[in-house]
C-alpha cells in the first residue's frame, strides 16, 4: 500500500464520521460500529476487503484520502491472489476432515451450550462457497492493512495487529513471494474458485438463511467431499498450513480484559456491516447471515484444529493428526469448552452474543420492508443486493412506448394521419357497453377518425 502522511480527523470522504439518524438504533449502539469508524472513510475500509480483480498487472485503488489516492500495488495484488489459492487449499483440507468426522462429534461441534446436546450436526451447506469467500475477504483486508505503518493503520482503519499476528503474516508473505514462478503447478490440481465475478458482486448479499435454524440446507456429508485430499507441492503446502495457523491465531485470540473488539474477527464484523452502495450500516436483520457465515467458518476451522484428518508437518511445531489422540471425543470437547461455547471470552463467544442480540431485535421489531432508497434518491435496493435505478425505469417506459409505436405503425400499414389529440374528449366514468370516446369529441378529427368511430 502506498499513501502520504495523514492527519487524523481531516477525512475528505462525504460520509466519513457523519452522524446518521440510523446510528442511534439499538443495534448500532450495541455494536458501536459508528464510533469505531468515526472520522474515517467507510469507502476505503470496505473496498480494502474486496478480493483482487482477475486483471493482473494493475494497481488497486481502495479510495481517496485528502488529495491523494490510497493504492495497493500490482505486486501486492498478485500476492493476494496467491494467498487466496492457499486459502482454497486450506478449505479443501478442512472439508476432507469434515467428511470423515462422525455425526455425534459434529453435533457437539454445533452445540454452543456447555452440557446440553443439540442433535443437529455441523455440515457443509449449500452456500459454503459464499461463506468461504467471507474468510477470503478477511484475509485480503488484513494483508492490505499490513502494508501500512502502524500509525497509519490507526488513522485510516482504527485497526491494530498483534505482534505475533504481524510476524506470522510477514512470514506468509515471504512464502508467497517464492510461488509466482510455480503458480501454474498448482492450478491443475486446485483451480481458483471464482467466488465473485467482480468487486461488487454478492458483497452485500446477506440473503442466505441461517443454517443453524434450518436443517434442510445441508449438503450430505460424503456425497461431495468424500474424496481424499490431494496434497499439493511442498511450497503450496507450506503456504496453506501457514494460512491455517494464522486463521487459528485470529480465532483463538484472547484479551486480558476480555474485550473482544481487539480481535481481528470481531473487528471484521464491523467491516462487513458497511453497505458499500450507500456507505451506511446494515441493520440487525441484515447482519445475522453474515455472522452465521463467520460462525460456520469458525466451527470448520476449529474442527480442523481439534481433529485434523492429516498432520501438519511444515509448521514450527508438529500438529498431529486425529489418529494420534487417545480419545478423539475428549480432544474435541476440550477445544469446544474453551473456545466454542456461549459465554467464553473468545471471538466465537462474542459472535454468538452478537447474533443472539440481532435476532432479539428482529423478534421485537419484526422484519422491515425489503425496499430501501439510496441517499441521492436516484435508486433503491430490493432485498439486500438488487439495485434498481430510476433511470432504468425511464428506459423501460421509453422502450415500451417505442415498441407500441412500432406495432401501431405496422397495424396502420405505415399511415400517419395528422390530428390534434387535444380535441379528443374521453369520459372515464362511462361504463355503457359499446360507448366510444368519439361521441364526446366536440370536433371530429379529420378524415379517418370519423370513419373509425363509425
Amino acid at each position: 500500500m502506498e499513501m502520504p502522511e495523514l492527519q487524523l480527523g481531516s477525512s475528505p470522504h462525504g460520509r466519513a464520521g457523519v452522524i446518521n439518524p440510523n446510528e442511534t438504533t439499538p443495534w448500532l449502539r450495541h455494536t458501536r460500529w459508528p464510533d469505531l469508524f468515526r472520522n474515517r472513510s467507510l469507502e476505503i475500509i470496505t473496498t480494502s476487503a474486496q478480493q483482487p480483480d482477475f486483471v493482473q498487472g494493475q494497481d488497486y485503488l481502495p479510495g481517496q484520502w485528502g488529495r491523494s489516492s490510497i493504492k495497493s500495488s500490482a505486486e501486492a495484488e498478485t500476492q493476494l491472489r496467491i494467498l487466496l489459492r492457499g486459502v482454497d487449499l486450506m478449505f479443501n483440507r478442512v472439508m476432507a476432515t469434515m467428511a470423515r468426522t462422525s455425526y455425534t462429534s459434529r453435533c457437539w461441534l454445533n452445540t454452543y451450550s456447555r452440557n446440553d446436546f443439540w442433535p443437529h450436526p455441523f455440515r457443509a451447506v449449500l452456500c459454503s462457497k459464499r461463506y468461504i469467500s467471507v474468510w477470503k475477504r478477511l484475509i485480503c483486508f488484513v494483508f492490505r492493512v499490513l502494508g501500512f505503518k502502524e500509525r497509519q493503520r490507526r488513522e485510516l482503519y482504527n485497526f491494530r495487529l498483534g505482534p505475533k499476528e504481524e510476524k506470522m503474516m510477514l512470514y506468509i508473505l515471504s512464502l508467497a513471494r517464492q510461488l509466482p514462478s510455480r503458480e501454474q503447478g498448482c492450478s491443475h490440481m486446485h483451480p481458483v474458485e471464482d467466488d465473485e465475478l467482480s468487486h461488487a458482486s454478492s458483497d452485500e448479499s446477506d440473503g442466505e438463511t441461517d443454517f443453524e435454524g434450518d436443517t434442510n440446507l445441508g449438503v450430505k456429508i460424503g456425497s461431495q467431499y468424500q474424496s481424499e485430499f490431494l496434497f499439493p507441492s511442498r511450497p503450496w503446502l507450506e503456504l496453506s498450513e501457514a494460512l491455517f495457523q494464522l486463521s487459528m491465531m485470529f480465532w483463538t485470540h484472547q484479551d486480558p480484559a476480555g474485550d473482544m473488539w481487539s480481535s481481528v474477527v470481531i473487528y471484521y464484523t464491523a467491516v462487513m456491516g458497511i453497505q458499500r452502495r450507500s456507505m451506511s450500516y446494515y441493520p440487525a436483520h441484515s447482519s445475522t447471515s453474515g455472522l452465521a457465515a463467520l460462525m460456520w467458518i469458525g466451527r470448520a476451522l476449529f474442527l480442523e484444529c481439534a481433529l485434523p484428518l492429516y498432520s501438519y508437518a511444515t509448521l514450527a511445531y508438529h500438529w498431529p493428526s486425529r489418529d494420534q489422540y487417545h480419545s478423539q471425543p475428549e480432544r474435541l470437547e476440550v477445544i469446544r469448552q474453551r473456545y466454542l461455547v456461549r459465554g467464553c471470552y473468545t471471538p466465537f463467544g462474542e459472535l454468538i452474543e452478537l447474533k443472539a442480540f440481532a435476532k432479539s431485535i428482529v423478534r421485537q421489531e419484526g422484519m422491515p420492508g425489503n425496499l430501501s432508497w439510496a441517499p441521492d434518491g436516484r435508486s433503491f435496493v430490493v432485498g439486500n443486493d438488487k439495485e434498481v435505478r430510476l433511470s432504468d425505469f425511464c428506459r423501460t417506459y421509453h422502450n415500451a412506448i417505442a415498441l407500441v409505436e412500432e406495432h401501431v405503425e405496422e397495424m396502420m400499414l405505415g399511415l400517419r394521419p395528422s390530428f390534434n389529440i387535444k380535441d379528443i374528449r374521453d369520459d372515464l366514468n362511462c361504463r355503457k357497453a359499446g360507448w366510444s370516446f368519439f361521441t364526446k369529441t366536440r370536433e371530429q378529427p379529420i378524415g379517418y377518425m370519423g370513419d373509425i368511430g363509425e
